[in-house]
């Protein structure tokens, strides 16, 4: 893995988590009231967030250098988010600065139910285009995952296409992740055309049928199947994931029992996970039972992918809970 090119094409942010609260509170004029405050028993979190940024660092603390594409401003949070990376191992060369444009943000406040409210700046993320990158940057990618597809709209559609097809036709495996769906989430009429360079679409079951517009998530993933994709994987949270194969051949992969910090990047934790993996040579399925155990880690530690856990961890896990399964 040491000496593959990993690229990770998504965006970075700068997480604020505020947690411990009795209830979230609903706006109610400009004064302090019983509903539009709110004592935390839990410190406000700053973590690093973004879907590629996330899946980068996890991926750098399991082994090797994944190349994080994507996009930060010339601020402290910027520097922040910088310095986080260079410090877990990831490769930053194509981390662009942005001249005007500050570094996403995302304010997450949940309640002790986990009920979450989202607060995001796309800041940088949202002027960062193709252009950016040297011409045939994707050439160099042995592996190449697209994320946070809708949080990239200069990149959104032809962009992320030529990432992909540059990729594919170089040999690369490919992975694209169509979450979170929100705003203006892609139509699997927009993702056809790039489909056939894709070997693993990734989404949760909502993120898919979204997409497809169906409700029954084999269906929409048959679809997609269908419409060029070699495989598709449907994360599940506590309860795994699933894997439909080429001739829809589904398989089950059950997650892990872990008491919950936070779930904030869970899924790009699972990325992480089924990208070494599959590098490593496992088998689909037991690179998405080592998927599932990454993101149980990252979930379960204080400081969330701050607190990616290295690969003699992950290994135990799956070791532990289902020893023929490893």
């Amino acid at each position: 893995m040491d000496e593959s090119t990993i690229m990770i094409l998504g965006t970075t942010t700068v997480d604020l988590l505020l947690s411990g609260l009795d209830h979230i509170p609903v706006p109610d004029g400009d004064e302090f009231t019983s509903d539009n405050f709110t004592f935390c028993s839990e410190p406000l979190t700053m973590v690093l967030g973004g879907n590629g940024a996330n899946t980068a660092y996890v991926l750098a603390g399991l082994g090797g250098t994944p190349t994080l594409c994507s996009a930060i401003g010339r601020d402290p949070l910027g520097a922040i988010a910088r310095g986080w990376l260079d410090d877990g191992g990831v490769d930053t060369e194509l981390l662009i600065q942005h001249h005007t444009a500050a570094t996403a943000t995302t304010t997450v406040i949940a309640d002790a139910a986990r009920n979450r409210q989202s607060f995001h700046h796309a800041g940088a993320t949202a002027r960062f285009g193709i252009e950016d990158l040297p011409g045939g940057t994707f050439e160099r990618a042995d592996v190449l995952l697209v994320t946070g597809y809708q949080l990239l709209p200069e990149w959104r559609p032809d962009g992320m296409a030529k990432a992909l097809q540059q990729a594919a036709r170089a040999g690369a495996t490919t992975l694209l992740d169509i979450g979170p769906a929100i705003d203006d989430p892609p139509t699997l009429r927009e993702l056809a055309p790039m489909l056939p360079d894709v070997t693993y679409l990734l989404a949760n079951a909502y993120e898919l049928r979204t997409c497809v517009g169906i409700a029954d998530v084999e269906d929409a993933a048959g679809q997609v199947l269908g419409s060029g994709a070699e495989q598709v994987i449907v994360k599940r949270g506590a309860e795994g994931a699933i894997r439909y194969g080429p001739d829809r051949a589904l398989t089950t992969v059950p997650g892990f029992d872990v008491d919950v910090h936070s779930t904030v990047g869970a899924g790009d934790a699972f990325n992480a996970g089924l990208i070494h993996a599959l590098w490593r040579g496992r088998s689909v399925v037991q690179a998405v039972r080592f998927a599932n155990a990454t993101a149980a880690l990252v979930i379960a530690a204080p400081a969330g992918v701050l607190s990616a856990p290295r690969l003699h961890a992950v290994e135990e896990l799956v070791q532990d809970a289902s020893p023929s399964e490893s």
